[in-house]
């Protein structure tokens, strides 16, 4: 049973009569008890369901210090994970009759400052006795670190639909930048990903990573002005 503890204007949570009451991110609500639950489970709705889980299996692989390094504000009444769930969502598409999400078309992810840093593609090989994925020296440089600044890579692991943001120890790119992935990735996987970079001794969670952008959305009609 719910009880109220600050009268009735004040939040409470659990079932009082046919009121629910709970609070999400922060913000007390109510709800009244459903009368009925319909299940039909059509096509289309287990389609979805399909969906929903599929989006959550990859925002979930994102810590939260990573989340705050993708998202550095927050817009009001969402989380993190709501703002990248959104994120991701923009990327679905339906195969078969399957609808999913296609890390082959995600560019950036997140809110921070943007970096011109291109996507870039890598096949996960063995370098230097570890599993990592290389970025050549000219596209190292393009996005004008700080030369004191580690690189990092936000990465999309499409072989293994994953997501990963990865440290290195890497400040010259004069050689190119090696990233080592670890367990997140097998030999032969293909990855998508693009660098950024951490100040030295900066925490890395404290970075952000740059601004979303989606390959294949269209280009928006102009406005039809008549003239007289």
């Amino acid at each position: 049973m719910g009880k109220i503890k600050q009268g009735i204007l004040g939040g409470f949570k659990g079932k009082v009569g046919t009121v629910i009451g709970a609070s999400w991110n922060g913000i007390a609500y109510m709800r009244g008890l459903a009368q009925s639950v319909k299940n039909p489970k059509t096509a289309a709705q287990l389609q979805q369901r399909a969906y929903f889980k599929d989006l959550q299996g990859l925002v979930g692989q994102l810590t939260d210090e990573q989340l705050q390094s993708l998202f550095p504000s927050v817009m009001r009444g969402m989380t993190r994970r709501n703002m990248l769930t959104r994120q991701l969502a923009a990327a679905a598409t339906v195969t078969d009759d399957v609808k999913s999400v296609d890390l082959s078309l995600m560019e950036g992810i997140g809110n921070g400052e943007r970096i011109d840093s291109p996507m870039l593609e890598s096949l996960v090989s063995e370098i230097d006795g570890s599993l990592a994925i290389y970025a050549e020296a000219a596209a190292a440089e393009a996005i004008g670190k700080p030369a004191e600044a580690n690189f990092i890579a936000v990465a999309y692991n499409v072989t293994k639909r994953k997501i990963g943001v990865f440290n290195t120890d890497v400040t010259n790119p004069g050689l190119g930048v090696s990233v080592p992935v670890g367990n997140w990735a097998e030999e032969g996987d293909s990855v998508r990903f693009y660098l950024t970079y951490a100040a030295s001794g900066e925490n890395v969670y404290l970075r952000g990573f740059g601004s979303f952008i989606i390959k294949t959305r269209p280009e928006k009609a102009g406005r039809k002005i008549n003239k007289s």
